[in-house]
């Protein structure tokens, strides 16, 4: 079973994406930048799917730590807002972006 990490701060949300793929996943979450960095650095993870804007710093922060630590792990950033910036930043280092009010959110991260 893949492993994959949320990342969101609002908790509600994070709730919903574990519970919704936990029978897919060994699902694994961070309420933020630092809690993800912890479990990036103590556990296997196959997978991040995490939220740009958080109380502690952004998904783009733990994307260019990964890539500056050489790991290709896939990696779905997503946003409230469709910033053609933010997705272009996000596509630069080599990740999925999509709105979390997008139909196909659950489709792109069962598909990481």
């Amino acid at each position: 079973m893949k492993r994959l990490l949320i990342v969101d701060d609002d908790i509600e949300f994070l709730q919903l994406l574990f519970s919704v793929l936990e029978k897919q996943f060994e699902v694994y979450t961070a309420t933020g930048v630092k809690v993800a960095m912890q479990v990036l650095n103590t556990s296997v993870i196959d997978a991040v799917c995490s939220d740009f804007n958080m109380c502690d710093g952004t998904g783009l922060d733990i994307l260019k730590q990964l890539r500056r630590n050489h790991s290709e792990v896939p990696f779905l950033l997503m946003s409230g807002a469709d910033d053609p910036n933010l997705v272009r930043n996000a596509q630069s280092y080599g990740a999925t972006f999509v709105n979390k009010a997008d139909s196909t959110l659950l489709e792109k991260i069962r598909n990481l």
